[in-house]
């Protein structure tokens, strides 16, 4: 069995992304590593190379300004690295996310178990979202709590909608047409049947020095909304809200972040309550998940195989 892992990523070090600990995170339980790196001004290129293993493959690209809606172009970069994989199975983290070496050898024999059943078509990972600081984890319903992150090679997976997760392009019977240039809603697709991993992402994209993170959010404002939504964010102050749901974070930190943890921290004071003005039906449903374990409603960009 071969494994690749693969990932896109531009501008990293100027928006703050923990790319080199998410790369180093991936790269023990990898053969391979496709590290899609668009055009980038601040030295991310000369990041990815000075890591210096020689399982890393890195493709240079340009990202189309004009597939800027609901971040259609960040699926498009991550499939341009996923058709570049080599491997059977492949495992996928955005530059933001980063895997703990305590997961690693769950992942390894899952990874085998995707390879040798025939049934499955991807694996989902259980989500950490850390919010406002390396020692707050958000627990609301707006955070998603799983997704796929690896995937059988060669059965026409691709990314979905704004690269969360994956599908499969599946057209009707009698269509000669080309596969569309990034999978939508709307386009013939179906779910992958999938099993859990037993791995965690560790999902970083919400800390940052708070400035940092409003140039962050103004870019990704761009990528869904245009340059007149990136103008806008970058009028406005950025802080935290102290309103979020968190819960204090009691584990260890993977440890390719571990000197970020360090380094990069800043005050976060969260302001406990059950109840929020204007967020009455969210902060109802989490009291009855708290209540019962049931998240009503949960979205799911997948199938799971029960054996």
């Amino acid at each position: 069995m071969k494994v690749s892992g693969f990932t896109f990523v531009r501008d990293a070090m100027r928006l703050g992304f923990p790319l080199e600990a998410s790369i180093r995170s991936l790269l023990p339980v990898v053969d391979e590593l496709v590290v899609n790196v668009g055009v980038s001004g601040d030295g991310t290129r000369a990041l990815v190379e000075s890591i210096g293993d020689p399982r890393l493959v890195i493709l240079d690209t340009a990202w189309d300004e004009t597939l800027l809606e609901r971040g259609a172009v960040l699926a498009e970069q991550t499939d341009i690295a996923l058709r570049c994989c080599t491997g059977d199975v492949c495992v996928y983290l955005q530059a933001d996310e980063v895997l703990h070496e305590d997961d690693h050898p769950r992942l390894r024999a899952s990874l085998r178990r995707l390879h040798e059943d025939p049934e499955l078509e991807g694996l989902t990972f259980d989500w950490v979202h850390f919010y406002g600081s390396y020692h707050t984890v958000a627990t609301s319903r707006v955070w998603y709590r799983r997704e796929v992150r690896a995937v059988r090679n060669g059965i026409g997976v691709r990314s979905w909608r704004d690269a969360q997760g994956f599908r499969i392009w599946d057209p009707p019977p009698g269509h000669a047409g080309p596969p569309p240039r990034v999978l939508r809603p709307g386009e013939a697709s179906r779910k992958l049947r999938v099993a859990p991993s037993g791995a965690r992402v560790f999902h970083y994209g919400w800390v940052r020095p708070p400035e940092q993170q409003r140039i962050r959010a103004a870019e990704l404002a761009r990528l869904y909304d245009g340059e007149e939504a990136r103008e806008g964010m970058l009028k406005r102050e950025f802080a935290y809200d102290p309103a979020e749901k968190v819960r204090p974070f009691a584990g260890t930190h993977p440890g390719p972040m571990r000197e970020n943890v360090r380094r990069l921290d800043w005050p976060f004071e969260a302001r406990r309550r059950w109840l929020r003005r204007g967020h009455l039906r969210i902060d109802l449903l989490d009291l009855l998940e708290a209540a019962t374990g049931i998240r009503v409603g949960e979205y799911k960009n997948f199938k799971l195989v029960k054996r």
